[in-house]
C-alpha cells in the first residue's frame, strides 16, 4: 500500500473532523432537546426511580368484653414488592429471597429481572419473614425492596358473639353488628410515608415528612357485654333449640337500671373468621334486625297501659265471657274457655286474649297506642348495633289501622317488633318505669389512651314508680301460682309472661307453626337481670311455657350461681 499524499491525509482529517463535529453538535442538540424541552419529563422519571411512596397501615381497634376477653383484634403479616428496574444482582437477590417468602427462586429470578417498575412479590409474608427482610436490608444484602405490615383482622371466639361483632371484610370496611356500626372510630388512619431510595435501590427514610403522615390506630371498645353470661346465653339458647326442635332463636340478657346489654345471643351463629365463605344473610342480628309478633309477653305493656293511664285498679274484676267483640270482629282466648269474673292476676295467669282486650278496649285507642309508642314500639331504639329496623305499629287514623286491631294488638298479634325492643320494654317495668336506651359499648379508648365512657340515657318516663311496681307484683303472683310454666327459680321470685304467637303468612297465620318466648325478670322486688328466650317454630310444643319458660330457668339460675346473687330470703333478711 503506497503512502498518502499531503492532500489525501488533509482530506481524510477533514471528514473525519467534520464527522466529529456533527456528533458533537447532535449530541449537544439532544442534550438541549432533553434539558430544555423535556426536563419536566427527566424529573418525573428521576423521581419514579428513587422516590417511593409507602403505605404505613393503621391498626384497627379491638374488641373487648367488659370482663377483659379479646372478640376482634388485628394480626399483622407482610405485603413484599420489589423495583426491577432498580436491582443489579436478580439472581443473588433470588436467592436470599426465595427461603424467606417460600417462594420458588426461579420465579423470583423472573421477577426481579422483569424490568418492571414495581412488581408484588406476596401479600402474606410472616412477621418472622419481616424480621428477616430486616435485618437483610440492614446489613445491605437486599435493595430495591419494599415491605409492610398490614393488618388482618382476626376474631379469636369464632362464633362467640358473632352477630354483635359483625366483620371487617378484604378492604378492611367493617360490616354487620359494632364493625359496621363504629366503623370509623375503629378504622383508625392509614399513612403514606415518601421515601427516597439511593444508588443501590436502598431507602433513606422519610426525606420530606411534612408531605407525609403517619398511621393513626384506631380505637378500642369494651363493650357491656359479659363473656360467661354471653356463654350461658349461647350455650342455653344450642341446648333448648336441640332439645325443643327449633331451627333458630334468640336470648337477649339487660341491666334494666342502666340498659346495659350483659348478652344477645342468636342462634346460628356463622364464625367471623370465615365470613368469606359464609352467607351474609348469616351476619344478619335477628334480635335487631328481624321483626315477628311478640304475642302474650306483649300482654305486660297492655296491663301497664291500663294501670297507668287510670282506667283500671289493681284490685278489678273483669268478666270474661269466653269472647269479645272489638270492630265487628270477635276475639277468643286460645281455649275458646270463658273464665268468667277474674282478677288481673288471673287474667295474666290464664293468659286471657279477652280480658287483655277489654283493657285495650277500657284504655282507649288513643291513650293505648300512645303507650304503646312511649315503650319504643314502632321506632328504633338506637342501640350501637347496625341493621336495627323500627317495627311497625298501626295507629288509629293511618288508613291501615282497623278498630279491630285494638283487640288484636292488645295481646301481641298484629303488631312486628324486634326481640331487643320487647326486652327494653320489659326493662322499663323492670326499673320502675323508665324507657332507657339500650347500649353495648362501655367505653372506648382512644389511641392517645384517653377514655370515652359512655353512660346510661333515659329516652322517657313510660310508667309511674307505683304503676311499675303494681305490675311486677302481678307478674310474679301470676308466674308462682300458673301450674304449667316451668320459668320458676327456686329461692327467688320472678316476674315475666309467656308467649305464643302466631306467625303470620299471605292470607293469614300459619296453622302449623309458633313463636314460643318467655320474658321476665328478677328479683322481682329489685330486678338486676332482664331476660327474653324467643323459640321459633319449636316441633316439641307450640306453648312458650313448656319451651322458652325452662330455658329461661335454666339461664337464671346460672346468673344467680355465677354473680353470687343471694336467694330472697337471705338477701332481704340482710337488709333488715
Amino acid at each position: 500500500m503506497s503512502a498518502l499524499t499531503p492532500n489525501q491525509f488533509s482530506r481524510r482529517t477533514y471528514v473525519l473532523f467534520t464527522i466529529m463535529v456533527a456528533a458533537a453538535l447532535f449530541i449537544a442538540g439532544r442534550l438541549g432537546y432533553w434539558q430544555l424541552m423535556r426536563h419536566e419529563d427527566l424529573d418525573k422519571l428521576s423521581e419514579v426511580l428513587r422516590q417511593r411512596t409507602i403505605t404505613e397501615y393503621a391498626k384497627r381497634g379491638d374488641i373487648l368484653t367488659a370482663d377483659g376477653i379479646l372478640l376482634a383484634t388485628d394480626i399483622f403479616s407482610y405485603e413484599v414488592a420489589a423495583h426491577p428496574t432498580l436491582i443489579k444482582n436478580p439472581k443473588e437477590q433470588a436467592q436470599l429471597l426465595a427461603p424467606i417468602l417460600n417462594l420458588p427462586e426461579a420465579e423470583l429470578v423472573a421477577q426481579l429481572s422483569s424490568g418492571k417498575e414495581t412488581v408484588m412479590l406476596t401479600l402474606n409474608a410472616s412477621t418472622r419473614a419481616g424480621e428477616e427482610l430486616t435485618a437483610l436490608r440492614n446489613a445491605g444484602k437486599i435493595g430495591a425492596i419494599d415491605f409492610v405490615a398490614k393488618p388482618n383482622r382476626r376474631y379469636p371466639g369464632g362464633s362467640l358473639a358473632a352477630h354483635i361483632i359483625g366483620f371487617t371484610s378484604q378492604s378492611r370496611i367493617g360490616a354487620y353488628g359494632l364493625e359496621q356500626y363504629y366503623d370509623e372510630i375503629l378504622r383508625g388512619r392509614d399513612g403514606k410515608i415518601r421515601a427516597e431510595s439511593d444508588a443501590l435501590g436502598d431507602e433513606i427514610l422519610p426525606f420530606d415528612l411534612p408531605q407525609g403522615s403517619w398511621a393513626t390506630d384506631g380505637s378500642t371498645l369494651v363493650l357491656t357485654l359479659n363473656s360467661a353470661l354471653q356463654n350461658i346465653a349461647e350455650r342455653e339458647l344450642a341446648n333448648g333449640l336441640q332439645e325443643f326442635g327449633a331451627q333458630t332463636g334468640q336470648i337477649i340478657i339487660l341491666e334494666p337500671s342502666t340498659g346495659k346489654i350483659l348478652a344477645l345471643a342468636s342462634y346460628p351463629a356463622p364464625d367471623l373468621n370465615a365470613f368469606a365463605t359464609t352467607d351474609l344473610s348469616r351476619f344478619n342480628d335477628p334480635a335487631v334486625s328481624l321483626p315477628y309478633e311478640p304475642g302474650s309477653v306483649f300482654k305486660v305493656v297492655t296491663l301497664s297501659a291500663g294501670l297507668d293511664s287510670g282506667k283500671l285498679t289493681p284490685n278489678i274484676i273483669l268478666n270474661d265471657p269466653g269472647s269479645v267483640v272489638i270492630g265487628g270482629r270477635r276475639f277468643y282466648n286460645s281455649d275458646r274457655k270463658g273464665y268468667g269474673d277474674v282478677s288481673l292476676t288471673t287474667a295474666m295467669e290464664k293468659s286471657l286474649n279477652v280480658i287483655a282486650a277489654k283493657i285495650a278496649l277500657a284504655t282507649g285507642p288513643k291513650t293505648f297506642y300512645q303507650y304503646l309508642h312511649d315503650f319504643g314500639f314502632g321506632s328504633l331504639t338506637n342501640v350501637d348495633l347496625a341493621g336495627e329496623i323500627p317495627g311497625t305499629v298501626k295507629n288509629p287514623g293511618d288508613g291501615i289501622w282497623y278498630e279491630s286491631d285494638l283487640g288484636t294488638n292488645s295481646f301481641g298479634q298484629g303488631i312486628a317488633t324486634t326481640p331487643l325492643q320487647m326486652a327494653n320494654a320489659l326493662a322499663a317495668v323492670a326499673n320502675g318505669g323508665n324507657l332507657m336506651r339500650p347500649y353495648i359499648v362501655d367505653r372506648i379508648i382512644h389511641p392517645d389512651g384517653s377514655v370515652e365512657p359512655r353512660s346510661p340515657r333515659v329516652i322517657r318516663r313510660v310508667l309511674k314508680p307505683e304503676t311499675s311496681k303494681i305490675v311486677t307484683d302481678i307478674l310474679a303472683h301470676s308466674i308462682g301460682v300458673e301450674s304449667t310454666n316451668k320459668a320458676n327459680l327456686p329461692g327467688y321470685k320472678i316476674a315475666g309472661k309467656t308467649g305464643t304467637a302466631q306467625i303470620p303468612i299471605p292470607g293469614g297465620y300459619d296453622p302449623k307453626w309458633t313463636i314460643a318466648s318467655f320474658g321476665g325478670f328478677f328479683p322481682a322486688d329489685n330486678p338486676q337481670y332482664v331476660i327474653l328466650v324467643k323459640i321459633d317454630r319449636p316441633t316439641k310444643s307450640p306453648w312458650g311455657s313448656q319451651v322458652a319458660s325452662p330455658i329461661f330457668a335454666a339461664v337464671a339460675k346460672e346468673i344467680s350461681q355465677l354473680t353470687g346473687l343471694p336467694p330472697d330470703d337471705i338477701r332481704t333478711t340482710a337488709q333488715q
